[in-house]
């Protein structure tokens, strides 16, 4: 069994920029080991949207994971980039008037990063994949997938 099949028994750390990410996300511009994860990470919470996250802000999450430029806590592609995602995820966190390390279910924490910040064009202009993320926009099949069960879960 791999390890994000175990994810149901634990809760998901996800960084508060990518609150913005997951339900954008398309597959591309990525590393196919980073893609894998992001891949499983989002089918995961489609699946069970009722998952507590932990929202992390200035360090790696479960995404990071996989990340090719990430070392240790620390994004090494570029020293503006490290600072930008740091940056990034405080901007979210106020944005979204939520509180660092703060838990919430995926599917509550999700609705509101795209009810708050439907379009993202201005506020994730200097990321590297913003103008693909305005471009696809919410993917619409992740927002049903998160609030289908609604009714019936607490």
């Amino acid at each position: 069994m791999q390890k994000w099949q175990n994810w149901i028994f634990k809760m998901l750390n996800i960084r508060a920029h990518h609150l913005l990410c997951i339900p954008r996300y398309y597959s591309k511009g990525y590393n196919k080991t980073f893609a894998d994860n992001m891949k499983k990470i989002c089918l995961f919470i489609r699946k069970n949207p009722n998952i507590k996250i932990k929202v992390l802000s200035g360090k790696p999450d479960d995404l990071c994971a996989k990340c090719p430029y990430r070392k240790g806590n620390i994004c090494i592609q570029t020293p503006e980039m490290q600072k930008w995602v740091v940056c990034h995820d405080k901007k979210v966190l106020n944005h979204l008037k939520l509180k660092k390390n703060s838990v919430h279910k995926a599917r509550d924490a999700f609705n509101l990063s795209m009810n708050k910040l439907e379009s993202i064009k201005k506020f994730c202009k200097t990321c590297i994949f913003g103008e693909n993320c305005v471009k696809i926009g919410i993917n619409n099949s992740f927002r049903s997938d998160l609030n289908k069960w609604k009714i019936y879960s607490n």
